[in-house]
């Protein structure tokens, strides 16, 4: 069996149970996989790291590595696979606008920053990914948590707020609105897109 084979400890078992069940995906990313399948836009602001759903492999491995420690590698692979494969898996006319600090590439592995800021300007070329990097010298003092608002196709917005041990789904007006607020003010706090672009092409060298 190739739980014993690996040592993964049941962990191995246990991701195969949850991708039969629901389609591939970790728990905690399926309210997003729902809202983003019924979305024109969304709009995702990031206290820390380069949101999940624009991740390069090898920043992805680094961030699964970190945050979950008692998972065997197998299972970190798996993660990084599905992880890395949600963008394609959704419509094409979906656009993402992101905004994230510039510190949450600096600091990490040589490879996964050049990696990472290569895979951000291919995915700004294709013309469907609009990024807005805050300064190294700026923090997003207002933004406690990863949060994505949704543009859905019927003209509704919904939003999620990531937590340690999954997503939040906000449907009420006045929570979306909030976080539309937050959005407006990390924008403020962060560079126009050309900068940005310039800034990525240095950290990808």
């Amino acid at each position: 069996m190739l739980d014993e084979l690996f040592e993964a400890k049941g962990g191995l078992v246990k991701l195969w149970e949850e991708r039969t069940r629901t389609g591939g995906l970790p728990p905690w990313l399926r309210d997003d996989q729902k809202l983003a399948e019924r979305a024109v836009s969304v709009e995702i602001v990031s206290n820390l790291l380069a949101p999940g759903l624009l991740q390069s492999p090898l920043y992805a491995r680094h961030v699964f590595c970190e945050g979950r420690l008692n998972d065997p590698m197998s299972v970190i692979d798996c993660l990084v696979k599905v992880r890395c494969a949600r963008l394609e898996s959704l419509t094409s006319d979906l656009r993402v606008f992101a905004t994230f600090p510039e510190i949450g590439l600096i600091c990490v592995p040589e490879a996964a920053r050049r990696e990472q800021a290569l895979h951000l300007l291919r995915l700004i070329d294709s013309g469907r990914v609009r990024i807005h990097l805050v300064p190294r010298a700026s923090i997003l003092a207002g933004v406690i948590s990863p949060f994505q608002i949704y543009q859905l196709r019927d003209g509704s917005r919904a939003a999620t707020c990531d937590h340690t041990n999954g997503a939040i789904v906000i449907n009420e007006t006045s929570g979306v609105t909030r976080l539309q607020e937050l959005a407006r003010s990390a924008l403020g706090s962060a560079l126009p897109v050309d900068e940005s672009i310039r800034t990525l092409k240095e950290l990808s060298t």
